[in-house]
Formats: C-alpha cells, sequence, structure tokens
C-alpha cells in the first residue's frame, strides 16, 4: 500500500479590490467578486427600466399576454 503524502495548501493573498471589498485571489472569491458586480449591474438596468414608463407598459402587456397562454394550459 502507498502512503498518501497530505500538502498544504497556502492561502492566496488577500487584497484591496477597487470596490472597497476585500477580496482573496482564489478562484471562488473571484467567481463571487464577478457575481456580485454582475448583481448591481442588473439592480441598476432594473432601476432604468423601472423609470422607462413606455417599457414598463410593454412589460405588463406581455405579461398578461403570458399569463393567459398559462391559464389555457391550467384547464
Amino acid at each position: 500500500m502507498m502512503a498518501i503524502k497530505k500538502t498544504t495548501t497556502k492561502k492566496a493573498p488577500v487584497k484591496k479590490a477597487s470596490t472597497g471589498m476585500t477580496v482573496s485571489a482564489t478562484p471562488k472569491a473571484e467567481m463571487r467578486k464577478w457575481e456580485v458586480e454582475s448583481a448591481l449591474s442588473t439592480l441598476k438596468r432594473a432601476d432604468e427600466i423601472r423609470k422607462d414608463k413606455k417599457m414598463m407598459t410593454d412589460i405588463a402587456n406581455l405579461a398578461k399576454e403570458q399569463m393567459n397562454v398559462l391559464k389555457n394550459f391550467s384547464k
């Protein structure tokens, strides 16, 4: 039977991100940073959409249309 050598992993150095958040350079931390930036971008876009009255009217009409389609399936 072969002996399994234990390896120790060093933690990646912590760096200060431009957003003011402290972010580790690990892939998991980088993915989280991307998710947070994406979420912020999404929220900004949602706010822009909410302020656009014409777009909100079109969205409401589309939602009603889709609800009618779904009602037909539930009968």
